[in-house]
């Protein structure tokens, strides 16, 4: 957990408590351990699946965790019971929505007491061969991708 004294101190986008609460909540839902390695551009996977939220407050946020088919079955499959040859698009894509409102919802009370008070929106899911989210107006962010196995997730978090 945060220690309440840490969350205080945030400026700018609190992009390893966003983190934290992905490696929680994968670890706790499915098994698997995730571990945050420098992003390459080159060797990032393309991203078919995005789930995303607004983080609605004083300082608003969009909260996005993107990845691959290839990559969202076997974290759904641990997640639901659900065997991977059996997950269907729609349950890959519901299971990634799930899992950002669990991100969500878990760095919002990593975050309680700080200035990064904030509503959630509903999640949602954007779908699409080699899709992306550009943000035409200058805006900090915060990016980290994470890996385990067959599974890679890339965390972004605009502020608005």
């Amino acid at each position: 957990m945060i220690a309440e004294n840490e969350n205080t101190k945030y400026q700018v986008i609190p992009g390893q408590v966003f983190v934290a609460a992905l490696l929680e909540t994968v670890e706790r839902m499915s098994g698997f351990v995730l571990t945050e390695v420098k992003n390459d551009s080159e060797s990032e996977p393309d991203h078919e699946i995005i789930g995303a939220m607004v983080l609605q407050g004083e300082k608003a946020m969009l909260l996005c965790l993107e990845t691959n088919q290839q990559s969202a079955a076997p974290l759904v499959s641990f997640m639901t019971g659900i065997e991977t040859a059996a997950l269907d698009a729609e349950l890959l894509n519901d299971g990634i929505t799930e899992l950002i409102n669990m991100v969500g919802g878990s760095a919002r009370a990593h975050l309680e007491a700080s200035n990064y008070k904030f509503l959630l929106s509903v999640p949602f899911t954007l779908v699409g061969q080699s899709i992306k989210i550009l943000v035409k107006k200058r805006t900090d962010s915060f990016m980290a991708r994470l890996v385990c196995d067959q599974i890679d997730l890339s965390l972004r978090v605009y502020q608005l």
